[in-house]
This record gives structure tokens, C-alpha cells and sequence, in this order.
């Protein structure tokens, strides 16, 4: 399964016990901290006991999440001790709690109690959630080995195919919508199978007014000539600065597609992190940039935007379905004759 493929292909061994990101925890706690939380939902839903250990849940049950104000400060969270379990006893832990999982579903509580299929949507919710979390950390390490049976791909090919099919990154108008948003679903609701987040309830509707919004996010050779231009020095965390080549680049060209006019002398030096290595930032230019808020919106600012809200992204999602919608309507007219107007 995914999380298998991550936490125990992608992640050295020796290096469970590393930090990729200072203001988180180490690995192994990620390892052990999803069978932890589903067991602990499960044992509340089933009013039953705690998969032994029992005390994993004082350390393994909620990770470190900085202050999004200020990042040095951290909410609560469980105790880290001097020492994380040993590997082998964090995977038989494991082992045990998806036995556990597995019962549930042989003996058909998974889908008849209420409680029970509330517990395990949140538990898989949250699984899915943590490997987006732990990929972000891992593709921070110089470790992180690449998923296995994967070839190494060819970047330089990519972006030059990239570069051939480039075009302008236009603005659109997304007209005014009434869209729907979250669900309903109370906590004492035992006849949901589904779980719904504190920010997903309750459903409301919503008036979206108009507003432009560009066709694709920002790249990394836009982002590129914004840090340029403005003289920024600070690159986003996706970055790495590399050594300069000895003259494989030459000085003064520039990138001159959809990216902007950054030179080559600003990017020659950069590279993007991915779970391959660092890839040369001439070779990555055309990808979405991953970096923090603050630093999207200084970008977008600087480019004649803004970061679009909550209610404005939902609202462009509707009106792209809509628009979807309309095509598959026409090509599935112009297939029958008495949509044309033909006798058959």
C-alpha cells in the first residue's frame, strides 16, 4: 500500500530517527503515530480496549503542528521521549492494529455500525493526509530514496517538451455562482458511514461574485524571475542552491517562454528538491512552485494577482466542471442522429 511504500521504501532505516524538518518530529513517529490514531478512534467507537501497547497512544497519538503566526511555537502535543520505540516493535504494533481493522470488516461491523464506519473513514482520511505531510518532509532529506520499480525520469527531456508546448498563462473570467459547501454531519449521527472535519460542517450555500483567475498556478521559472527582479535572496524551501557549473551555461542567455525572461545566470545555480535529487532548476522551470503562503502572495502581488479565497477556488473548480459538462453534452449530441436532426 502507499503508506507502506513511503514509510518503508522511500525512508532509510538508519534515518527513521531523522528530522527533515526541525519543528517536527522525528520519522518513526509518523510510523507510529497512524495506527495509533485509528486504534484509538476504533477503541472509542467500539468501547473496547487499546491494542498493546497501550502507552504508544501517550507519545504516538498527536505530532507537533507550529503556530501558523509564528512557527518557533508549537501547539500541544504528546510527550516525545528520550527514546522512540524500537522499529520492529512500532511495525508489530502496526501489524496489530490492521488485524484489528480487518476483523471489523470480516464480521461486517464496518459497514452495519455507524460508529465504527465513522471511525475507520477518519482513520483512512487521516492516513491519506499524513502522506502528503511526510512526502513534503521526506522530499526535504538528501536521503529519501525514490519509489521502488520507478525509472529515474529523464528531466532535461520533459522540460524541453515543456518548453515546445508552453503557452501564455491567460486570465479568465469566472462569472458569479451559488455553490455548495461541506456536509452535514453530526457527531451523534450514528447512521453516517463518512466522517466530516470541524471545517467541513455544516453545508452552506455561498454567492460567489465574479473575479479573473489565471489558467494554471505559478511556476517555478515565474517565481524564478519574480526572486529576480526584486532582488529576493530567501528561495522557498523546495529550492536548494547547487554549485555553479564550470561553463556548461553560458552568461547572459535568458529563458524566454512562458516563464518569463529569468536568466540563466540567476537559475544556473538552483536546483528543485524532488525524491530523485535535486533537479537542475533549468529543467524545472515549468512546474507549479511549491513554497509557503507568504510567499505566493508576495508573487502573486507582484505578477497583478492575488491568492484566490477558500470560496473563489471551490467556485473555479464548479465552473470548470460546468464547462466539462457542456463538451461531454456536445460530443455526445453530435453522436446521435436525432440530436442533428437525421432520420435513422
Amino acid at each position: 500500500m502507499a503508506w507502506d511504500c513511503v514509510t518503508r521504501d522511500m525512508i532509510p532505516e538508519e534515518e527513521l530517527l531523522d528530522k527533515p524538518i526541525k519543528l517536527r518530529n522525528a520519522c518513526i513517529f509518523y510510523l507510529g503515530h497512524i495506527p495509533t490514531f485509528m486504534d484509538i478512534h476504533l477503541t472509542r467507537a467500539t468501547r473496547g480496549r487499546p491494542t498493546h501497547p497501550s502507552y504508544f497512544a501517550q507519545i504516538f497519538e498527536r505530532g507537533i503542528d507550529p503556530d501558523v503566526d509564528d512557527p518557533e511555537k508549537c501547539h500541544s502535543h504528546s510527550e516525545i521521549p528520550d527514546s522512540w520505540p524500537p522499529t520492529l516493535e512500532v511495525l508489530e504494533y502496526q501489524g496489530h492494529v490492521r488485524e484489528r481493522v480487518e476483523k471489523l470488516y470480516a464480521s461486517g461491523q464496518a459497514f452495519s455500525d455507524g460508529k465504527i464506519s465513522r471511525a475507520l473513514w477518519l482513520g483512512y482520511e487521516h492516513e491519506i493526509m499524513h502522506i502528503e505531510t511526510l512526502l513534503y518532509m521526506l522530499v526535504q532529506s538528501e536521503k529519501t530514496l525514490p519509489p521502488p520499480g520507478t525509472i529515474y525520469p529523464d528531466f532535461e527531456a520533459m522540460a524541453m517538451q515543456a518548453k515546445q508546448a508552453a503557452v501564455t498563462n491567460e486570465w479568465f473570467t469566472i462569472p458569479e455562482a451559488d455553490i455548495e459547501i461541506g456536509l452535514d454531519d453530526p457527531d451523534d449521527d450514528a447512521s453516517k458511514h463518512y466522517f466530516g472535519w470541524d471545517n467541513e460542517r455544516p453545508k452552506r450555500s455561498v454567492h460567489v461574485p465574479s473575479f479573473k483567475a489565471q489558467g494554471r498556478p505559478i511556476t517555478n521559472g515565474e517565481f524564478a524571475h519574480y526572486l529576480e527582479k526584486n532582488s529576493i535572496t530567501q528561495i522557498p524551501a523546495s529550492w536548494v542552491s547547487a554549485r555553479r557549473d564550470s561553463a556548461s551555461d553560458a552568461n547572459g542567455k535568458t529563458n524566454s517562454h512562458s516563464n518569463g525572461a529569468v536568466s540563466f545566470d540567476y537559475i544556473r545555480d538552483k536546483a528543485v528538491r524532488t525524491v530523485y535529487g535535486a533537479v537542475p532548476l533549468k529543467f524545472a522551470l515549468d512546474w507549479p512552485v511549491a513554497a509557503s503562503y507568504d510567499e505566493l502572495r508576495g508573487c502573486a502581488k507582484w505578477m497583478g494577482g492575488r491568492i484566490p479565497t477558500f470560496e473563489e477556488t471551490r467556485s473555479l473548480y464548479y465552473h470548470v466542471e460546468q464547462l466539462k459538462e457542456k463538451e461531454v453534452g456536445k460530443a455526445i449530441g453530435r453522436t446521435i442522429p436525432a440530436v442533428n436532426g437525421y432520420a435513422s
